[in-house]
Parts: C-alpha cells; structure tokens; sequence
C-alpha cells in the first residue's frame, strides 16, 4: 500500500476556507441580499451541504488513491457525481416545493455558483492528489 504525501487535514483547508469566506459574506451582506430577494438561510445550507458533500468526495478520493486499480477513481467520480447530483437535486426541489409563494430563486442560483466553485476547488485538489500519487 502507497502512502499518500498529501493529508486529509491539508487537502480540506481550501474547502474550509471557501466554507468559512462564504459564511462570513453571508453575514456581513445580508442586508444587501435580503434587499436583493436573496434568503441568506438558504445560501447558507446550500454551503453547508456543499461542503460536507464536498468532505465525503475528497475522503472516498483519497481512499481511491490507495487502491491499485485506475477503475477506483473513475468509479469514484461517478459515485461523487451521483451524490451530489441526487443530494443537492433533491434538496432544491424541496426547497422549492416547500418554501412556496415565498420562496427565493436567486438564493438557489447563488447555492448553483457556490456548486461550481467547490467543484473547481475539489476537482483541482483532487489533481493533486493524483499527480503525487504516481
């Protein structure tokens, strides 16, 4: 079994970060995106599902990693991207089944872009990972 140089404490920072930056915009412009139509709660679960979905793809990339077979990652991606698919689908659909007349779409476009920018940081620590590994 190969050792992975790269830790799962160290490979999570950026997430963290992005976790962390997005909440404390959510904070610090809620006036701004309440005036806007914007619901900051719903932003602010919509982060918080990304970055634990976010957690979990990482975790099963780096346990892919440790296998020999090169079919372990592109299963992993097709794992991750049904979770996340089903997950986050899901949770948009109820959202807006259930929030009714007062729902905030816009919210949903801003948890869209927050998808987009875990994905991009995800996909690139995932790279990492995988350049150090061969």
């Amino acid at each position: 079994m190969q050792q992975n140089p790269i830790s799962f404490s160290k490979s999570i920072l950026p997430l963290f970060f992005l976790f962390v930056l997005a909440n404390s915009l959510l904070i610090f412009f809620r006036k701004m995106m309440y005036a806007h139509q914007i619901d900051v709660w719903v932003v602010f679960a919509a982060n918080c599902i990304l970055f634990v979905i976010s957690l979990l793809s990482l975790a099963l990339h780096i346990q892919a990693t440790h296998k020999k077979t090169p079919m372990a990652s592109v299963s992993n991606v097709m794992l991750v991207t049904l979770m996340k698919l089903l997950v986050l689908g899901g949770a948009a659909i109820l959202y807006l089944v259930l929030a009714g007349p007062g729902r905030s779409v816009y919210a949903v476009f801003v948890g869209m872009v927050l998808y987009l920018i875990y994905t991009f940081i995800e996909v690139s620590i995932a790279a990492k990972i995988n350049g150090n590994n061969q």
